[in-house]
C-alpha cells in the first residue's frame, strides 16, 4: 500500500472500437479494510473489544486510510466499540 511506486503501468492498448483499453491508473487506489465490520459474522468466536483495538492500531498501522467498522445497533461489543 505504502511503495505503489515501485509497480511499472502496463502498456496501453489500442483497439479504436474500445476506449477502456487506453485508460491508465495514474495513482494508488484508496484501499478500505472491512474486518472490523458488524459482528464479524465469519467468524465462529467474534473479537472482543480488545481485539478490535488491537487489530484497529494495526490497519493504522500498515497505512490504512479507510476502515469501515460495524454498526452499534449489531450487537453490544460493536456497541461498546
Amino acid at each position: 500500500m505504502l511503495n505503489y511506486k515501485r509497480y511499472k503501468a502496463n502498456p496501453v492498448l489500442k483497439f479504436p472500437e474500445r476506449t477502456w483499453p487506453e485508460k491508465q491508473i495514474t495513482k494508488a487506489p484508496i484501499w478500505c479494510s472491512v474486518d472490523l465490520r458488524d459482528g464479524n459474522q465469519a467468524l465462529v468466536e467474534p473479537m472482543s473489544v480488545d481485539e478490535k483495538m488491537e487489530l484497529f492500531d494495526l490497519l493504522i498501522k500498515l497505512g490504512f486510510k479507510e476502515i469501515e467498522i460495524g454498526f452499534p445497533a449489531a450487537s453490544q461489543i460493536e456497541f461498546d466499540f
